[in-house]
């Protein structure tokens, strides 16, 4: 008497697993530490129907195939192309589980056309169905062997690195404003002058925002700037002489660009900044140390400059009182 062998298997249900990790290393490195990066069970369970003489007339053979897959908390976080990366290799160990699945469909599909003529008493069918779980076991565990774990077939990650960081910056031309020096004579003037910690001012005022990607590295980063230029401003002027108003405006003309040379320093110091930024893996756990370090060359070039032109001395910012009457 032939044994019917009926099957119900439905399709594999999916689960997920949480994995953590900033970027691919972190997570290639959780997913190793797991027993697989994901899963499948199919789950055999056998039921069996005997005739008169308690010989095996039927076999059922149910599965509660289950395919789990690993689940990226912090996936909305990341990077597009890191998501991409993500995307690709889920997709080939779904493809991968599935191809265990079908070669378990295979396996069982082999131990139905073999049922068929078998004469099993209860004992032969323990014999049987322990034999087809061993069976169904080692289709799936040989692809697995043969493909490396689905590594041959796409089941890796592959380095991507972080996205290059934006650059914004907000920085209108200096905004002027002055300082009253009072004095009846160019001699007096610079008197009052000299008593300054300067004559004119230039102040950059600079400052950063910066937003960051899943694993640290910078994002966006916002230089605002609202420079400032401070001039003097000689109270009596309209009382001087022509020699006087001579001397005070070529001075004033000569201090604002130097002051305006200092401006101009500033702004090559933030074009070097954005190349700096954009091209370096800059990571928010260095970020107030790299503006410290950035800010300080900026006031060393400042001050080279200072010195090289003795504060605008040699640049012509000088006052002759020989014009005095």
């Amino acid at each position: 008497m032939a044994i019917t062998v009926k099957t119900k298997i439905p399709k594999p249900s999916k689960k997920t697993s949480q994995v953590s990790g900033v970027d691919m290393t972190e997570l290639e490195t959780a997913l190793d530490k797991k027993s697989s990066w994901g899963s499948y069970a199919a789950t055999p369970v056998f039921s069996a129907k005997f005739d008169k003489s308690k010989k095996v007339s039927e076999i059922t053979v149910a599965l509660k195939p289950v395919i789990t897959l690993p689940k990226w908390t912090q996936y909305a976080k990341s990077t597009k192309k890191r998501q991409a990366e993500w995307d690709r290799m889920l997709k080939a160990l779904e493809k991968y589980l599935s191809s265990q699945h079908a070669l378990t469909l295979e396996a069982v599909a082999k131990f139905a056309a073999e049922m068929k003529d078998k004469d099993l008493d209860k004992p032969g069918l323990a014999t049987a169905n322990k034999a087809a779980k061993a069976a169904f076991a080692k289709a799936v565990d040989d692809y697995a062997s043969k493909t490396s774990n689905g590594s041959s077939v796409g089941v890796s990650l592959e380095y991507i690195d972080p996205d290059p960081a934006s650059f914004k910056k907000i920085m209108p031309a200096p905004k002027a404003s002055t300082y009253k020096v009072a004095g009846k004579t160019i001699e007096a003037v610079y008197k009052v002058l000299q008593k300054r910690t300067y004559w004119g001012r230039y102040r950059s005022n600079a400052s950063y925002k910066a937003t960051f990607q899943l694993d640290g590295h910078i994002d966006v980063f916002t230089l605002t700037s609202k420079p400032t230029i401070v001039m003097p401003k000689w109270q009596d002027y309209s009382k001087g002489n022509k020699g006087q108003k001579g001397t005070w405006d070529t001075m004033w003309k000569k201090l604002n660009t130097h002051e305006n040379n200092h401006h101009a320093i500033f702004t090559k110091c933030i074009t070097e900044l954005e190349k700096t930024v954009t091209s370096s893996d800059i990571l928010e756990a260095d970020i107030d140390s790299f503006w410290t370090d950035e800010t300080k060359d900026w006031q060393d070039q400042q001050d080279r400059y200072d010195t090289k032109s003795g504060h605008g001395v040699k640049e012509g910012v000088k006052l002759d009182a020989s014009f005095d009457p």
